[in-house]
């Protein structure tokens, strides 16, 4: 036998447009660490022209919900971070993995508070 059960819901719109992240203080604190993890991954980028390692910065626009990135805007930067399919002749990766922004990330983490 079905139970029929009907939940009113009240949409709380001030709580879904959040602004904290946006906050002048927060925005601030998120520079901060970007620029930790901008100096890691500078500093342990690999270098064969040193593209890579220059092209690497901080975007200084914020995205909408206040999310701030660092990224690498060099051509081959997608193939530094996750390496590449090719093999030598003994099946051994020829450009293995990199993953410099996301190791810079974990090491520039702070504490979170």
């Amino acid at each position: 036998m079905a139970t029929l059960v009907e939940i009113e819901v009240d949409i709380d719109d001030e709580a879904i447009t959040f602004e904290l992240p946006l906050d002048e203080a927060v925005q601030a604190d998120m520079t901060a660490r970007m620029k930790r993890v901008e100096s890691v991954a500078i500093a342990t980028a690999p270098v064969y022209t040193g593209e890579y390692r220059d092209l690497i910065h901080i975007v200084e626009q914020p995205d909408d919900d206040g999310t701030k990135h660092v990224d690498a805007d060099a051509d081959h930067s997608i193939y530094v971070e996750h390496g590449t399919t090719q093999r030598d002749r003994h099946g051994h990766a020829i450009h293995r993995p990199h993953h410099t922004l996301a190791h810079a990330l974990d090491a520039a983490g702070g504490d979170h508070r």
